[in-house]
């Protein structure tokens, strides 16, 4: 990345393939309803709860997924942010124009991650007109995935994680917390004792036009530490600059790409991966790996198992190796 810090211009996001986004609606993450402190009359508890009627557990008029779907689904009317189809809109009401969210969507996505081009930290992944079904995405649903490599390093037995059941309400605080995109600092069902808190910005950057830059200048903290967020499920992920070389004494987890460097100019976990959903597509050698149990990876009706990377084919090891 040391190259798109020369490229840099005035640009919120930068690199001149990314266009900032900024909403005014009322139910965009980090904003609107999802603000904390909002004083003892405030009129938006009702917005989701009711005290005697309501439908889901803790007090929601309807089940977490389909109630933040009434804002942030298909035919939301809250918010110009679509995470169901991976969309946002520059103008109030879903008005204007219509981009690609940098965390992709949970059924639908527009990373077109079968034309990367240039390589290292200096690429580009362009975004599709229209969506994609989604080969791999994050759960909201409440249905069981597997978090792999949560818990410790066992270099006595292989151990490979454990499930947990994902909802909205997992990653993002819907009260709001101060936190970058509303992330709790010790994501529900995690495990994790100790938390990692994202400093939130005034500047809400949501779309992208380049799903290879993946920093938010609006918010510098984000690139520095959310590999150390995404590990507070996926503990053994998180290695350093020498795991591809010194085993980390894990049964399962021995060797590993690094992904814990904090500087804008080395590998993240989200410089591969996106964090809701992807449409990327896998070939014959990249769909047969396996999980890391030995087990098949589960295809989707779009296709298998894309691991929520951003590029075909695990494309992403051209990009920096080249080879």
């Amino acid at each position: 990345m040391q190259a798109i810090r020369m490229m840099r211009g005035a640009a919120v996001f930068a690199a001149a393939c990314v266009v900032s986004l900024y909403f005014s609606c009322d139910a965009a993450a980090d904003n609107g309803p999802h603000i904390m402190g909002m004083g003892a009359t405030t009129d938006r508890c009702a917005m989701c709860h009711r005290a005697h009627t309501a439908q889901a557990p803790y007090l929601l008029k309807q089940p977490e997924e389909a109630l933040c779907y009434t804002c942030h689904g298909t035919s939301g009317t809250g918010s110009n942010l679509d995470v169901a189809d991976g969309v946002g809109y520059s103008g109030a009401g879903r008005t204007g124009a219509k981009m690609a969210l940098r965390g992709g969507g949970f059924k639908y996505a527009l990373i077109d991650s079968a034309h990367p081009s240039g390589n290292g930290y200096v690429g580009e992944i362009p975004t599709l007109a229209s969506g994609a079904a989604v080969t791999s995405a994050h759960s909201v649903d409440s249905s069981s995935q597997m978090a792999w490599g949560n818990g410790p390093i066992n270099g006595s037995e292989a151990s490979y994680g454990k499930q947990v059941a994902l909802r909205c309400g997992s990653c993002h605080d819907p009260h709001g917390n101060g936190n970058y995109r509303i992330l709790r600092p010790i994501p529900q069902e995690s495990g994790a004792t100790t938390g990692v808190s994202i400093g939130d910005t005034t500047a809400k950057v949501y779309t992208t036009e380049n799903y290879w830059e993946v920093e938010d200048e609006s918010a510098p903290e984000f690139v520095e530490k959310i590999s150390s967020w995404c590990a507070t499920c996926h503990t053994r992920y998180l290695a350093g600059h020498n795991s591809a070389t010194t085993s980390s004494g894990d049964k399962v987890f021995t060797y590993r790409h690094r992904t814990n460097e904090t500087s804008q100019s080395t590998p993240t976990c989200i410089q591969c991966h996106v964090a809701h959903g992807s449409n990327a597509s896998m070939g014959t050698y990249s769909a047969a790996i396996a999980n890391p149990d030995g087990s098949s990876a589960v295809s989707t009706p779009a296709g298998p198992d894309s691991r929520l990377l951003r590029i075909d084919n695990m494309g992403v090891c051209q990009m920096c190796h080249n080879k």
